[in-house]
């Protein structure tokens, strides 16, 4: 479970967050929506460690990200809304073994794990390519099997069908629910699009750096969106 306890997160001199109390369970598809500038990739960046909070907790399976961030980063895998900047190889298979790299692998088991990725996200075909070459959607699946390959035990997404067309948000979307309902990898989807919501089982409102809807996506109510500056 992650657990954020009394979050503030001031950035100058300005708070960007304020009063954050969530808990992310196991196993969930958790979505964190809000207007632009609400605060939910800086939220997002401290449920893996990237931003530290200014005052109160972020505590990944018991692991106070104050404390021991590396290990949270571990457990959480981060996805950014630019994931082109996440690719470092100029091949589809380098970049993907890039991280895995840094954990001492034998050859052939980053091998393995390499190839299971490929096979997992339907892009064996793109193995030898050059990076530079490809769709955003192929790009943002490299990037996302860079991430996995690192066995995250939760995943945030942030923003991650608005560089996409139709086609590839619909597998994206899909993609997110297979992780989640198969392998049972929490999901922490970051969004401002509400068609994005459609596996989410629980949905947090951010508004002005504060949160004021956290339940079911069942009882997200029409009135809370618009509060929310979401309504279409």
């Amino acid at each position: 479970m992650i657990e954020i306890k009394d979050l503030y997160f001031k950035y100058y001199e300005k708070f960007i967050l304020r009063n954050i109390n969530l808990k992310i369970k196991e196993r969930s598809f958790t979505a964190i929506i809000g207007a632009n500038g609400s605060g939910k990739t800086t939220l997002a960046k401290h449920i893996n460690a990237l931003l530290l909070p200014t005052k109160g907790s972020v505590i990944v399976d018991g692991t106070n990200t104050k404390k021991d961030e590396i290990s949270a980063r571990k457990k959480v895998g981060f996805v950014f809304q630019n994931f082109e900047d996440q690719i470092v190889y100029s091949t589809v298979e380098e970049d993907i073994a890039f991280g895995l790299e840094n954990l001492e692998l034998k050859n052939n088991e980053m091998v393995r794990i390499v190839e299971e990725m490929l096979s997992k996200l339907n892009i064996k075909n793109l193995a030898k390519s050059n990076v530079n070459m490809l769709s955003s959607g192929q790009k943002q699946l490299v990037a996302l099997a860079g991430v996995l390959a690192m066995g995250p035990e939760y995943l945030v997404l942030d923003e991650p069908t608005t560089m996409l067309d139709a086609k590839n948000k619909k597998n994206i979307i899909k993609i997110m629910r297979d992780l989640n309902e198969k392998e049972g990898i929490s999901i922490i989807l970051v969004t401002n699009i509400l068609d994005d919501l459609g596996y989410a089982n629980h949905v947090v409102v951010l508004k002005n750096g504060s949160v004021i809807f956290n339940d079911k996506k069942s009882k997200l109510s029409k009135r809370m969106l618009r509060e929310a500056g979401l309504d279409d």
